[in-house]
């Protein structure tokens, strides 16, 4: 399917990953909005390179955990370009500022817990639903939620980044049943990816890890899961589904 003319929203979209797509679906001709909820001048950034290449952005801010943000951002993209067809939830965060050792609940607080959710679970929601009643307009709508392979095996170490990472991928399964038939929901789960906000700071045992549980000894290519983004975009029969890029982390 031809995305060119679409209107796309990407949240998160000044990061490693959020920028990846958003060059990638302005180079198939959309119009892209690049979401960030603070550090503009890496938005306006990202912005300024999809123009230089020829393509159409624009930035929007947006806190995706409130819900009166969510909409302040929905009406200003629709009022600027009279429609949204694609919805990417990239936003995330993996540990912000905490630090929980393994298995230590006292450390794992009620507020870092919230937070978590908030951020990585609830914000997809609060954004989808805005999103929804221009999605389904277009008649083919697409929304891609970015989940994690930490949400599908054992990681304990993770602690709330896992469960709430975990929790999109049933949500991706429910609203894709709520948005039918106008609209297609599916989801993408990377490993991890390197250059990115995620990988950032890790050290080279950590690097090691991931890559020696990959059954190809590698880490996840960002323009692999940014290429599974635009598959979904593009596919018209694809909905509910979650892939997994970890270089054989997980087998579904």
């Amino acid at each position: 399917m031809d995305i060119s003319g679409s209107v796309a929203l990407v949240s998160g979209g000044s990061g490693g990953l959020g920028s990846e797509i958003c060059r990638l679906l302005a180079r198939k001709g959309s119009q892209v909005v690049v979401g960030y909820r603070n550090g503009s001048d890496r938005a306006e950034a990202v912005c300024a390179g999809i123009k230089d290449e020829g393509g159409a952005a624009c930035v929007q801010q947006v806190d995706h955990t409130d819900p009166a943000s969510v909409r302040d951002c929905v009406d200003k993209i629709v009022g600027k370009f009279g429609s949204l067809g694609i919805l990417v939830n990239n936003a995330g965060m993996a540990s912000g500022e905490y630090t929980v050792p393994n298995g230590d609940l006292d450390a794992l607080t009620p507020e870092i817990w919230t937070d978590m959710l908030e951020v990585n679970f609830s914000g997809p929601y609060f954004l989808t639903r805005a999103a929804a009643p221009y999605l389904k307009a277009s008649k083919w709508g697409r929304v891609v939620n970015l989940s994690s392979t930490i949400a599908h095996g054992d990681w304990s170490a993770a602690a709330a980044y896992a469960p709430s990472k975990a929790a999109v991928v049933p949500l991706t399964r429910f609203l894709s049943t709520a948005l039918a038939p106008d609209v297609t929901v599916n989801c993408v789960s990377p490993g991890l990816m390197e250059g990115t906000q995620m990988s950032g700071g890790a050290s080279d045992g950590f690097v090691a890890m991931w890559r020696d549980r990959s059954l190809l000894g590698r880490t996840t290519s960002i323009e692999d899961v940014a290429q599974q983004v635009l598959l979904f975009c593009k596919s018209p029969s694809i909905t509910g589904q979650t892939v997994v890029i970890d270089g054989g982390i997980h087998l579904h």
